[in-house]
């Protein structure tokens, strides 16, 4: 995806190009803002950086005569280009292919300059959004069954956010909670999202447990030790969901002992996705090690596949943690895995979420709670 200094580049090359056209030491983009209507939102220039400020603050940009508007592709106003140089150059002065080029240049520019402002309201709109979600507007909590896959009972369930925006359509979660670290209150969604899945412990039939994600960052925080141990913790599983490394692994070791001493089982999401799960492999030594959808998915055409699994499955039953495969959805993708040794399994094909709970010993045996 084009970022904003992928677009502030763009609009360099084409300021440069217009600059060429005019013939002019200076090209100016102005935009019309509260403050000013020709304000200068970037430049072209071959001069030095004093120098083009003094010869911009020596022009009437207003009253220029060489310049072209620049004009949006749903017809909104998006600014002018503006030739800055002699005093006696003017748009007579430039031929009419040089006019015809021009214009080219500057609808690229809007179009470059509409697609970023729409990407800006966008992130803008979802980041509004972000308060409410922490607030629990626009936010449930989902439970999926995890099975075991030689008895085909539910033996835990884990809890995942599900978020709505305020036009009605769903947010894609992943992106949800990186605009929340982004906005600076990840960890106020994270500890939001676990506080709506606690009390859904006490609907998880006896011998099952429940399963939340916390990122390592969040467990180094005292605050989210209290909310972990607040429920039922002997039935508690917490997933650290985290895809970089880990600074402190010092700190997170004890910080995740801590929650042992009281019962709480810890897991590692993803693993086998990158550097940073396989490090939390060997550094906590987890009681649940979850194989990432990516060596699950094709897992019976794919030799590769199987050949990490086959691995993490070994390396799982040496630590003596469980193995749990992710987003299993074909039964040839099962039996593959129940070949394999992997002891349970979560995906489509084990159990989708509904709204009606019903637990049970087999794969229609699904459930899903929607809390506010």
């Amino acid at each position: 995806m084009r970022g904003q200094g992928d677009d502030a580049d763009a609009v360099a090359q084409l300021l440069d190009l217009a600059r060429d056209i005019f013939g002019t030491p200076v090209v100016a983009l102005t935009r019309p803002t509260r403050a000013s209507p020709h304000h200068v939102d970037q430049t072209s220039s071959v001069l030095d950086p004093h120098a083009t400020v003094r010869l911009l603050a020596d022009t009437d940009l207003a009253a220029t005569p060489l310049g072209v508007d620049v004009v949006r592709p749903d017809g909104v106003p998006g600014g002018r280009l503006v030739g800055v140089g002699p005093a006696d150059t003017s748009e007579d002065d430039l031929a009419s292919r040089q006019l015809e080029a021009l214009h080219v240049v500057a609808a690229l520019v809007a179009g470059v300059l509409h697609h970023r402002d729409r990407r800006r309201a966008e992130r803008d709109e979802r980041l509004a959004s972000l308060d409410a979600f922490v607030a629990g507007t626009g936010r449930t909590t989902v439970l999926q069954p995890i099975v075991d896959l030689r008895t085909g009972a539910t033996v835990g369930a884990e809890a995942l956010s599900r978020f709505t925006g305020p036009e009605g359509s769903p947010r894609r979660p992943e992106q949800v909670f990186t605009d929340a670290r982004t906005a600076g209150i990840g960890l106020r969604l994270e500890q939001a999202a676990i506080a709506s899945a606690l009390p859904l412990l006490r609907s998880v039939p006896a011998g099952a447990y429940l399963s939340v994600n916390a990122s390592a960052e969040a467990l180094l925080e005292g605050s989210t030790h209290d909310l972990l141990l607040s429920e039922l913790p002997d039935r508690l599983v917490v997933e650290i969901t985290e895809h970089d490394p880990v600074d402190d692994y010092d700190a997170l070791t004890e910080a995740t002992a801590e929650l042992r001493r009281h019962g709480v089982r810890i897991a590692v999401d993803d693993a086998g996705a990158g550097f940073a799960s396989l490090q939390h492999v060997l550094q906590l030594t987890p009681d649940i090690v979850k194989l990432d959808i990516a060596f699950v998915r094709g897992i019976d055409a794919d030799p590769a596949r199987r050949a990490v699994a086959r691995a993490l499955v070994g390396f799982a039953s040496e630590l003596g943690s469980t193995m749990v495969a992710e987003g299993v959805e074909h039964p040839d993708e099962l039996a593959v895995l129940e070949e394999l040794g992997v002891e349970c399994g979560q995906g489509y094909l084990l159990g989708r979420p509904t709204a009606d709970p019903v637990w049970g010993g087999g794969p229609e045996a699904t459930t899903a709670v929607v809390t506010p």
